[in-house]
């Protein structure tokens, strides 16, 4: 798979799923993440989008999993997710 996948978190979380380690992230795929913006952060700002490549991933594995009828499966990282891996942005507005 050559699409990135996403992660949406806000700077203070990020500190602690790198420092705690959480046992999976909640991923999408880019054409999964306006929809993931309005239902599950609705009204909060900023936000950032961590994307990353799903290849690199070497201590852990992405198990897609259906959690909304009529959807594609979503992704979910279950494992670390190396910082080098990673590219954040802000979210769109008006999530940014």
């Amino acid at each position: 798979m050559d699409e990135h996948l996403c992660h949406v978190t806000t700077n203070e979380a990020l500190t602690v799923e790198r420092v705690v380690g959480v046992p999976f992230l909640h991923c999408c795929t880019e054409a999964q993440l306006h929809f993931v913006l309005e239902r599950h952060f609705s009204g909060r700002s900023g936000l950032v989008v961590l994307r990353f490549d799903p290849a690199g991933i070497v201590d852990g594995h992405i198990r897609w999993e259906r959690s909304e009828p009529d959807m594609d499966p979503f992704p979910h990282l279950y494992g670390p997710l190396p910082v080098a891996l990673t590219r954040a942005d802000p979210a769109p507005a008006p999530w940014g």
